[in-house]
């Protein structure tokens, strides 16, 4: 585990008093001084001349004007550099005096009492424990066949192979049973059935197995009224969009492609207000219409008009309308 903090150190003792010095021991005898090696013969000093007496010193005079700096000779050529002299022979070294004998040491002064021991500091606290290291392996059991997840490496330097057992999943296409063999080998297999055997049930086995609901679906949906043609109301529509083409007719655009055009169309009109639909004639307008054409993957196109005018084709008008597209089972 990590080490613990060191705790404070706790305050030093006080300092025991100083023992008595020692009386001094008696100082040895001063040995003999050797003899003194002669001293080569000094040469005379030449007489030194008397100093004359100093003049006064004289009032100082004005400083002259600076003259002008005059050109700088050239630099005469060095002279040569004479020889040197030869170097007197050096006098002989005296003979060194013996080195009298040691005096003999004072007796030892007695050691001073042990001053008092200071308290111990408070302990620290103890760091948390460090991770358990790794204990040694001395022997894997009940090993399997299988995938290999993990290699153990022993005590006597041998290895062992963990490995996991293997399993097995599989499904059938056309029935959608989904097959499973355990961990224990057994080569009886589960089975998982993603269909309910119900009579009732509308749910099929899909082309990849799973399970499919083949029912007929509302692929789009959608209002366009009288207020939304007006521009007082806004328009409800479900996974498509309606744009006006013209008088009496718009388009309907799937926000996906429904992939087929077997599809079933439902339309509804809206009773014009007043019984009064709106046109571009002068008679009144009652008996409205609305259908659909060119059918495409991607939608289709609506038509409305009012058809009170004999055997002639209706008067195309901007009719509200309602529509349903519904998607049959594959």
């Amino acid at each position: 585990g990590q080490t613990g903090s060191t705790g404070q150190t706790g305050a030093t003792g006080q300092t025991g008093a100083t023992g008595q010095t020692g009386a001094t021991g008696q100082t040895g005898a001063t040995g003999q001084t050797g003899a003194t090696g002669q001293t080569g013969a000094t040469g005379q000093t030449g007489a030194t001349g008397q100093t004359g007496a100093t003049g006064q010193t004289g009032a100082t005079g004005q400083t002259g004007a600076t003259g002008q700096t005059g050109a700088t000779g050239q630099t005469g050529a060095t002279g040569q550099t004479g020889a040197t002299g030869q170097t007197g022979v050096t006098g002989q070294t005296g003979a060194t005096g013996q080195t009298g004998a040691t005096g003999q040491t004072g007796a030892t002064g007695q050691t001073g009492a042990t001053g008092a021991t200071g308290r111990t500091g408070a302990t620290g606290r103890t760091g948390p424990t460090g991770p358990t290291g790794p204990s040694y392996i001395e022997s894997v059991t009940n090993t399997v066949p299988g995938n290999r997840i993990a290699t153990v490496n022993l005590f006597d330097t041998s290895t062992v192979d963990i490995n996991e057992t293997v399993t097995t999943l599989s499904q059938d296409n056309s029935t959608g049973v989904i097959s499973y063999t355990d961990e224990n080998g057994d080569p009886t297999a589960d089975t998982v059935d993603v269909r309910s055997g119900d009579l009732d049930n509308q749910i099929e086995v899909g082309s990849d197995g799973g399970a499919f609901l083949n029912i007929p679906i509302v692929y789009a949906a959608g209002r366009h009224g009288e207020a939304e043609l007006t521009g007082t109301g806004s328009k409800t529509v479900y996974e498509a969009t309606i744009a006006r083409i013209d008088e009496g007719d718009f388009q309907v655009t799937f926000d996906t492609d429904i992939g087929t055009t077997n599809y079933i169309i439902q339309l509804s009109i809206e009773l014009c207000s007043g019984n009064d639909c709106p046109g571009n004639g002068s008679r009144t307008y009652d008996d409205p219409g609305v259908y659909y054409y060119d059918v495409q993957t991607t939608g289709f196109k609506i038509n409305a008009a009012d058809s009170d005018n004999g055997t002639t084709r209706g008067d195309d008008s901007d009719l509200g309308f309602m529509f349903t597209v519904i998607k049959l089972p594959n």
